[in-house]
């Protein structure tokens, strides 16, 4: 009489588990940075969209008024009495991840300024960080690299 020892394996040992645990770990510590960084250059476009939206609002306002608008929030108004007037537009992005500002305006000029919020002031572009964006009347775009 002969005995048969059965050989049929079903299942995983624990080694070949753990190998495959620590090949997926290895994979997401490598590709979990370059995710990261591709939502902050997708969001990035949140603060440049609110950048030209209030680029063009101070270019409408100065066409019916004698300067740029001070102000962001308010009532969109021309003072002649004074640099009071505002662009009725809210101080954050549309998305939420851009505080925005405006500033220097005048007869001549303005300068508005995107400032990223949380994560995203970790933003960067070849190098160079992406705090803040801004835009001014003549479409002059600080960081280049980050347009």
């Amino acid at each position: 009489m002969k005995i048969r020892f059965v050989t049929d394996h079903h299942g995983f040992t624990l080694v070949e588990l753990m190998i495959a645990v620590s090949i997926v770990t290895i994979l997401s510590a490598i590709a979990l940075p370059s995710y990261q960084k591709e939502i902050r250059r997708s969001r990035r476009s949140d603060g440049q969209i609110a950048l030209m939206a209030i680029a063009i609002a101070q270019e409408k306002m100065r066409s019916n008024c004698t300067q740029y608008a001070v102000t962001l929030s308010g009532v969109t108004h021309c003072d002649t009495d004074g640099p009071s007037s505002a662009l009725g537009i809210s101080a954050t992005s549309p998305e939420g991840y851009y505080r925005l500002s405006i500033s220097g305006a005048s007869a001549t000029g303005f300068i508005a300024s995107a400032v990223p919020i949380g994560h995203q002031a970790k933003d960067a572009a070849g190098g160079v960080s992406c705090d803040p964006l801004t835009i001014d009347q003549d479409s002059n775009r600080e960081p280049e690299a980050c347009w």
